[in-house]
């Protein structure tokens, strides 16, 4: 890497994932790792793991952001290469924003939904500095979800600023159109 970190792309999704889900987020890592692209994640198991494990087949710079309240934990996967301990959750997902260039979202939980929200609403206020940031998702279930949730708060943009994708080669695809 030169000593020059790649642009990061934040990989949010689940911390058990089935099987197909946890290849999914490996071979996503590894895509985006091979595109030159880092991956940051939250840097523990399920798809956190698999998607730093794919970036590292493929030499890529893995980020692991951490939670200190997280006590329940042991600490960041093998894969990650640089750990960012944030101490709370809320740092840590305002770490997540601010450390990536685009954001990723696999299908997951209430942890991946409140990711994917905030990285919304800070993309669709500008809340982040410098150029917009792409924000892919897995069209399920989160077209779905947030869908349903713009509809009934009858958002001004809708979903407009959130790219659907279906597989990872749309996903790399987008993030690569997107970032240049």
């Amino acid at each position: 890497m030169g000593g020059v970190s790649p642009p990061l792309v934040a990989i949010f999704g689940s911390s058990a994932p089935p099987p197909d889900e946890t290849e999914r987020a490996r071979r996503l890592g590894r895509e985006l790792a091979e595109a030159g692209f880092g991956v940051l994640n939250g840097g523990y198991g399920g798809t956190m793991e698999a998607s730093a494990a794919g970036a590292r087949e493929a030499g890529g710079h893995t980020v692991g952001v951490t939670c200190r309240t997280f006590t329940f934990r042991s600490g960041a996967n093998p894969h990650i290469r640089e750990v960012v301990e944030a101490e709370s959750l809320t740092a840590r997902i305002e770490t997540l924003l601010t450390r990536a260039s685009a954001y990723v979202a696999l299908p997951g939980g209430n942890g991946t939904l409140a990711e994917l929200s905030l990285a919304w609403e800070h993309v669709r206020r500008h809340l982040l500095p410098g150029p917009p940031r792409p924000i892919v998702a897995w069209e399920e279930p989160w077209r779905h979800v947030l869908g349903a949730f713009a509809e009934g708060s009858r958002l001004e943009s809708g979903t407009d600023g959130i790219v659907w994708v279906r597989s990872v080669d749309e996903a790399v695809a987008e993030i690569r159109r997107r970032l240049g």
